[in-house]
């Protein structure tokens, strides 16, 4: 098992791919993350708009040095202020994360992301998780 974290920005790097959105990884991952979005649900609940969005991403970079591609499972969660619904603006973000299931040929594990909206070089999306070859 290869433990792994770093940090993440916004980026263009998937739009070859006609991603829905794409971020930069550094760290023990370093390439591009890029993200085709299956399917949202927001909610306005206690004062507060919730945002769902379930899809899948690809991976093309490197693992500590070595060429690696990889796809995942995600689901996101973030909270946003009322009357951000249906479709709030990633900006206005309040706090968020994503889980995300990796599989590929010989690979699985999970990477967890953290979303940091406010503060020096915000926004940026430090992650950490696990990768086991089998």
């Amino acid at each position: 098992m290869t433990s792994v974290s770093g940090d993440s920005k916004p980026s263009d790097c998937g739009s070859a791919k006609k991603a829905d959105y794409s971020i930069e990884l550094s760290g023990s991952l370093a390439g591009c993350w890029a993200t085709f979005v299956s399917h949202y649900n927001c909610q306005e609940m206690n004062g507060f708009s919730l945002y769902t969005e379930i899809g899948r991403e690809e991976f093309d970079g490197k693992l500590e040095g070595e060429a690696i591609k990889f796809d995942t499972q995600y689901t996101f969660t973030g909270i946003y202020p009322k009357g951000s619904c249906p479709a709030p603006a990633a900006e206005k973000e309040i706090v968020g994360g994503c889980s995300h299931h990796v599989t590929a040929d010989g690979l699985i594990g999970m990477i967890r992301f953290y979303d940091v909206m406010q503060g020096e070089g915000a926004p940026h999306y430090f992650y950490e998780g696990s990768l086991s070859r089998g």
